[in-house]
């Protein structure tokens, strides 16, 4: 298996990561490629939740863990800032044209795996909601960034602990209008374990919860609704307007138990969903990639031609972990069918 020709892997986020680390230790040799001067995707850009050193299963950690692994294993090589310019089948090899800086060349493949992973949804693309308008409304990953640099939460426009915050769920998906009426299942997720950290920090900030269900993820889901059930307060309504307030606030119209009324906050997370790629097309087009109904790659397993992780539909990071390895044994048994 040590003479076989390299597998190509599309992007170094977390499932290309954990691809190359399972496909190495089984001694088959991997180049990865990916199109930023960085590794690890958006996955590398959020912060721990644990909360008083009591590990809450977000994921995070895994990326950093795979880097480290990937460093111990012989026969991976990572190529940063490399496009996949062009990619074809010739009999039973992948052809892959490659661009890094301004050197371009052509390398030959026993499969290709896709892990280019997702696109996080513009909320500009409503303008109902004025992000970028208003100061002290951020999206999910926005705040990510803001507690892994920082440490804690503050209001962009005055670097100021909030007293009151909110998370609006569903912000680009659950909305056919905009075509996309999936669920991301892992907005739910994250903005109540970041919940949990901010309140941990900040005893007396109040945390509202907009909504219109709340999604299950994992194992520890109901005891962290039961812990959360008095420390949050739910409103099972998503606002439609939103609007500055005097003192930088955010300001919402909203329907609580029956009454129309408008509510403000020091600081309002938008919950962005997950898209498909912009790479999506190309991919498609090429190598004749079945598309889901909701954008997204249908693994075709077929051909030398695999994907995994985020790029065949929304999921955790412990969930794309398990997509990428499941993916691996698929891809070992192809290759030793085919050897």
């Amino acid at each position: 298996m040590k003479n076989r020709k390299e597998i190509l892997i599309v992007g170094a986020g977390i499932a290309g990561l954990t691809a190359a680390r399972e496909l190495g230790r089984r001694g088959v040799a991997c180049f990865v490629i990916e199109k930023e001067e960085s590794i690890g995707g958006h996955a590398a850009l959020y912060t721990c939740k644990a909360v008083n050193g009591e590990c809450q299963k977000c994921g995070a950690c895994l990326v950093q863990d795979a880097i480290r692994d990937i460093r111990e294993i012989e026969g991976i090589e990572i190529s940063r800032e490399t496009s996949l310019l062009a990619v074809d089948r010739e009999g039973e090899e992948i052809v892959a044209r490659l661009k890094t800086g301004q050197r371009e060349r052509t390398a030959r493949f026993s499969a290709i795996l896709l892990c280019h992973g997702f696109q996080p949804f513009d909320p500009e693309k409503k303008p109902n909601l004025r992000y970028g308008d208003i100061s002290n409304l951020i999206t999910g990953l926005d705040l990510e960034q803001m507690m892994k640099e920082r440490g804690n939460v503050f209001r962009p426009s005055d670097g100021v602990t909030p007293k009151d915050m909110a998370f609006i769920q569903c912000v680009g998906s659950r909305n056919p209008a905009l075509g996309k009426p999936y669920c991301s299942q892992v907005c739910c997720g994250y903005a109540l374990r970041m919940a949990r950290k901010i309140k941990v920090k900040n005893p007396s900030l109040n945390v509202t919860f907009f909504y219109m269900d709340v999604q299950t993820f994992g194992r520890d889901f109901e005891k962290m609704m039961w812990e959360y059930r008095d420390a949050v307060y739910w409103i099972r309504e998503i606002p439609g307007d939103f609007f500055r307030v005097a003192g930088e606030r955010v300001g919402v119209m909203v329907e609580d138990e029956g009454e129309i009324e408008e509510m403000a906050f020091d600081l309002m997370v938008l919950s962005v969903g997950m898209g498909p790629s912009p790479d999506q097309a190309v991919f498609e087009k090429w190598l004749e990639l079945p598309i889901g109904p909701e954008g997204f790659v249908v693994s075709p397993d077929q051909r030398g031609v695999f994907a995994a992780g985020s790029a065949t539909g929304p999921m955790s990071i412990p969930d794309t972990v398990s997509s990428a390895r499941a993916t691996v044994t698929r891809l070992m048994h192809y290759l030793e069918e085919s050897a």
